[in-house]
């Protein structure tokens, strides 16, 4: 069955606590045509998709700083 995109694009893009933008969004990039629908953002939409990206890397940068401790 194929992927609604446009209905995980719309979970990432109104979710308000971060995890759950994260999850459609990886559910999404995971996919070959996911890909695609991504790269096909008009810049306001891929303005959004880079801020949930800068999310998780700085998540990700918190992480690794507090296993060094």
């Amino acid at each position: 069955m194929p992927k609604d995109f446009h209905w995980l694009w719309e979970r990432a893009i109104n979710d308000t606590d971060g995890a759950e933008a994260v999850r459609a969004l990886a559910e999404i990039l995971a996919d070959k045509e996911g890909r695609g629908f991504i790269s096909c953002l008009d810049r306001e939409q891929a303005e959004s998709c880079i801020r949930i990206l800068d999310h998780v890397s700085h998540d990700l940068c918190l992480t690794h700083l507090l296993r060094l401790r």
